[in-house]
């Protein structure tokens, strides 16, 4: 598995180097939210306003663009979050998730003078780490398949060095098998297991 990454990452960056236009790689740190999956964006709002916890982590991605500015956007974020259980006659009980987020994403970014708007869209693989050892032993099933979407604002200060300012929308899935009267279908359907929205402010590095 590890030879395989390495490999992936190796050819990337050979074929990045001879034809991309641009090649960037960056780092940002980030605080965000994770929504009630059954109240609307307003309520949320209001909640978040009220108890003030915030989700914070930070990450690291590599951009490819390949032609005018569209392109591979790979990114792999860690967030940290709480939550409560609510259980019945119980107090509640807090705990802490840790995530990472694996996210290929098709992405366009538009280049004006010193300042760069990017945006996109693609898959999310989340997987709940204790460690990085988690990654790496990880199999298929234990990564949970989802969708991101995201911008960043760039401004570089010289030809190679940029800040960046980024907001991101996440949404993972659970599969569920459908019954019908304890008989399995062999159908599943697929329901919002988890909604973060975050924003982060990091460095860009410009080799081209």
């Amino acid at each position: 598995m590890k030879k395989i990454i390495a490999m992936a990452v190796a050819a990337i960056c050979l074929v990045s180097a001879s034809f991309a236009l641009d090649l960037e790689f960056g780092a940002r740190a980030f605080l965000g939210r994770d929504l009630d999956l059954d109240t609307d964006l307003r309520t949320n709002y209001a909640t978040a306003k009220d108890d003030k916890t915030f989700d914070f982590g930070f990450g690291g991605y590599g951009n490819f663009a390949l032609f005018g500015g569209l392109g591979i956007q790979a990114e792999v974020n860690y967030v940290k979050s709480s939550t409560v259980f609510q259980a019945e006659g119980k107090q509640d009980i807090p705990y802490e998730m840790h995530v990472m987020d694996l996210s290929p994403m098709v992405w366009l970014n538009l280049d004006l003078w010193k300042l760069t708007i990017g945006f996109g869209a693609g898959p999310n693989f989340s997987i709940l780490v204790g460690s990085a050892g988690d990654v790496v032993r990880a199999s298929k099933q234990d990564f949970d398949m989802g969708l991101i979407a995201g911008a960043d604002f760039k401004f570089y200060f010289t030809d190679h060095l940029g800040l960046v300012l980024s907001g991101r929308y996440v949404m993972d899935f659970e599969r569920e098998e459908i019954d019908v009267y304890g008989v399995n279908t062999g159908v599943s359907k697929y329901d919002p297991s988890r909604k973060t929205v975050y924003g982060g402010l990091g460095i860009e590095w410009k080799l081209f």
